[in-house]
């Protein structure tokens, strides 16, 4: 059949033509081309008996497995469109955008059922088979929506931004200009749905026949059974940084795309280097514009900083001064964005819409999106990314506006006023978030404390629990610093660039020592791998509690390995946290150290707080 301008559409050529390829790789189990379409066709037969159309967006909250993509296709086939619900995100949070986008029907999976907020009508996939023949869905045109995205907002609430199946179908054109069949064999599916990312990852190697290999993360990479079947990887530099430092990376890896955060050249050098790929891209895109705008081929033998590139065939950019006129070339301004990418505002907002989405000055009848990062043209029309005009930052490749996270902070009924901050801690290569707090009951700011900043470990613990139910993980405070008062500009406006870096604090002296060669070897490596004395270090200290976090459990993964001869995976570590956990786990060779075990410990860590080079996190309960 021809292409029809869908996002679906290649899909269906690509299993008319082969349908015994396989399609994707997961750890629950393979699937064909030809399985993913019939299961995926028979789910688009029920889900229009139950109201699905054009113009209706249909919940999709599953696990990581290849029902993720039965859901996926069965919903774009039924003509609506798909609104990725993350079973990690706060209930909140779901229950926000279930709310805010009319959603009516939501699709999930036996083991995501019961994240599913109430109110819609949910259907369990495996209990959806259509034994009749049904109503035949509406065929989706270009101009229909394929999914809608909710992203941070600046007011305190998500916003949602439906992107257009001819948009999508734009960015496919693109990736079959920039990637060889090759490239797009096996995909690294490693974002969340609820990134747009993930429409890349999935989407680009079903239009080409090629499988989508889906991952918890990239940093699962290492021990995925099907690691070798990966050509291709979408991730940010942090991440490439600790799978190249613990030989992560599969040897069939021939096209890598980094954004997200700043590309430095000696990491592109150092993949050059250290691998066999062969092309590494720097890529760049707000959600409103589809994925990726930019893209720069970075060669191995180019100097200086890369840029992000030249525009895609899906975006139009300018780069503006304040009363939208071009700037010289060389002279910052702030970036706007047109084109077939662009989306066409945000759902439910029209001021909003109307703030962000503006017309373009230079073709009539065209709109163009404001994206508030400042960028400047240099010699060969490239462009060179300079930062943010306003308060949204990116950490670790997340998109965050300050705002939300502070909205979230201010519901804490222990909160008055409340800041957030990115901070880059001492001795720490990369950036966090730091919350500013100023309680609400005056007598705990006591005069004891002065009128600097200090930690409080019970009251960071009280707050971060309630944070952990009305924000995404990403964005919730690593560090919290209390204060008397937030600082202020002379018209009394929160002044950001006085807010104080947090206060180190010396680890505690009651760290519980090892009982077995096992902890003591454990204590070790911690030292070694946290650059801490080992004896501050206890048994029942949690990783992410004395300084560690997720970019280092892949090199804890690999020295555990090493010293104990045993495949410890990143999956085992987010599982068994503690020292004394970890220890059980290795020496019974099984699964004696219980999630639930390692959820006891974290608690029982609450009251004794590690603060390594100014970072405080309490247990996530």
């Amino acid at each position: 059949m021809p292409t029809d301008g869908t996002l679906h559409g290649r899909f269906l050529e690509q299993a008319a033509k082969n349908p015994e390829a396989t399609a994707v790789f997961a750890d629950a189990g393979v699937m064909t081309y030809g399985e993913l379409d019939r299961q995926s066709a028979l789910l688009a037969e029920r889900l229009v008996a139950e109201g699905a159309r054009p113009g209706v967006a249909i919940g999709l909250c599953a696990e990581r497995t290849p029902s993720l993509l039965v859901g996926l296709l069965g919903i774009l086939r039924s003509g609506a469109c798909y609104l990725p619900l993350d079973p990690k995100y706060p209930d909140e949070r779901l229950r926000f955008m279930v709310e805010d986008s009319g959603t009516g029907l939501v699709l999930t999976t036996p083991a995501a059922r019961n994240r599913c907020p109430q109110g819609p009508t949910v259907l369990v996939l495996g209990d959806t088979v259509v034994t009749e023949p049904g109503a035949k869905p509406a065929a989706s045109v270009p101009e229909d929506s394929a999914y809608a995205i909710y992203t941070s907002g600046s007011t305190g609430r998500p916003k949602g931004v439906p992107i257009r199946h001819s948009s999508c179908a734009a960015m496919l054109d693109e990736t079959e200009r920039l990637f060889a069949e090759c490239d797009l064999s096996g995909v690294a599916a490693v974002s969340s749905l609820c990134f747009d990312l993930a429409v890349m990852e999935i989407f680009a190697p079903l239009s080409r026949g090629g499988a989508v290999v889906l991952l918890e993360s990239a940093l699962h990479l290492p021990e995925s059974p099907y690691q070798d079947r990966v050509t291709h990887l979408n991730t940010v530099p942090s991440v490439m940084t600790s799978l190249l430092d613990s030989g992560g990376l599969p040897s069939g890896l021939q096209s890598v795309v980094l954004g997200g955060e700043a590309v430095r050249r000696r990491l592109v050098d150092r993949v050059y280097r250290e691998t066999d790929v062969k092309r590494v891209f720097n890529g760049y895109g707000p959600t409103e514009g589809t994925v990726f705008c930019t893209f720069k081929l970075v060669p191995p033998d180019e100097s200086g900083e890369p840029s992000i590139g030249t525009p895609s065939s899906t975006a139009r950019l300018y780069v503006l001064d304040q009363r939208l006129r071009p700037v010289p070339e060389g002279e910052a301004g702030e970036l706007y964005l047109g084109g077939a990418g662009l989306a066409w505002g945000y759902l439910n907002r029209p001021s909003l819409t109307a703030e962000r989405f503006v017309p373009d000055p230079y073709l009539a009848g065209e709109r163009m999106y404001r994206t508030g990062d400042i960028a400047r043209f240099v010699p060969g029309g490239e462009l060179e990314f300079i930062g943010r005009a306003d308060h949204q930052v990116k950490v670790r490749g997340y998109r965050i506006e300050l705002e939300e996270a502070e909205a979230g902070l201010a519901g804490c009924p222990e909160v008055r006023e409340a800041a957030v901050a990115v901070r880059s801690a001492a001795g720490q290569p990369d950036a966090s978030l730091v919350a500013y707090v100023v309680l609400e009951d005056e007598g705990q700011a006591t005069a004891a404390q002065g009128s600097g900043p200090w930690l409080d470990a019970e009251m960071q613990s009280r707050i971060m629990r309630r944070l952990d139910g009305a924000l995404p993980d990403h964005m919730v405070p690593e560090t919290m610093v209390f204060l008397a008062g937030l600082p202020a500009s002379p018209n009394g406006k929160l002044d950001r660039t006085a807010l104080p870096d947090p206060p180190a604090v010396d680890a505690p002296a009651t760290a519980e020592p090892a009982r077995t060669p096992t902890e003591a070897a454990l204590i070790e490596i911690w030292g070694a791998l946290l650059d801490q004395d080992p004896q501050t270090i206890g048994v029942r200290d949690v990783f992410y509690d004395v300084g560690g976090n997720s970019l280092l459990l892949v090199r804890l993964a690999k020295r555990m390995t090493q010293r104990f001869g045993r495949r410890v995976g990143v999956s085992d570590l987010f599982r068994f946290r503690d020292i004394a956990s970890q220890a059980t786990w290795l020496d019974n060779d099984n699964d004696e150290a219980t999630p639930d075990a390692v959820t006891d410990a974290r608690r029982r860590a609450e009251t004794r707080r590690s603060v390594v080079r100014g970072r405080s996190r309490p247990p996530r309960a």
